[in-house]
């Protein structure tokens, strides 16, 4: 039975390794420049008013305290204490970290893409194929496992 999961993972590799191949060599995505904004909009003053305290330091500072402490606590509580606040600290640490983990590698594919020049319809789709591929990941581990 594992034989035939090594090899459904061998064939599947090789499919995506095809497909990457093709997709590669199948677009001159390597002369692709960003061109400049001709446009008189700027979407900086529609940003102040959305996201005002996203470029203040003091507010990333103080929402990673928060996450930090926070998931300490969780750690403690999941070491020591009851059987039941014991694996329910461990869930919830488990769950916060690997959301925290997933958010920001899905948010830094998104916004290298943005600065790169893509349109953000272009970041999301990468964004959304990162997510897919470590989907993929887990599971092939999973099944091997």
């Amino acid at each position: 039975m594992s034989t035939a999961y090594l090899a459904s993972t061998a064939l599947m590799g090789v499919l995506v390794i095809a497909v990457v191949a093709w997709m590669v060599r199948g677009r001159r995505w390597y002369q692709y420049s960003p061109g400049a904004s001709t446009s008189g909009w700027s979407p900086a003053g529609d940003r102040e008013s959305r996201f005002e305290y996203a470029d203040r330091p003091l507010a990333w500072v103080a929402a990673f305290a928060v996450l930090v402490v926070g998931l300490l606590v969780g750690v403690v509580a999941s070491i020591s204490g009851p059987v039941e606040t014991q694996s329910i600290a461990g869930l919830a640490v488990a769950v916060v970290g690997g959301a925290g983990l997933c958010g920001y590698l899905l948010f830094g594919v998104y916004l290298s893409a943005t600065r790169r020049g893509h349109p953000r319809s272009l970041a999301v789709a990468e964004s959304a194929t990162v997510a897919g591929v470590l989907f993929l990941i887990a599971i092939s581990f999973q099944l091997l496992a």
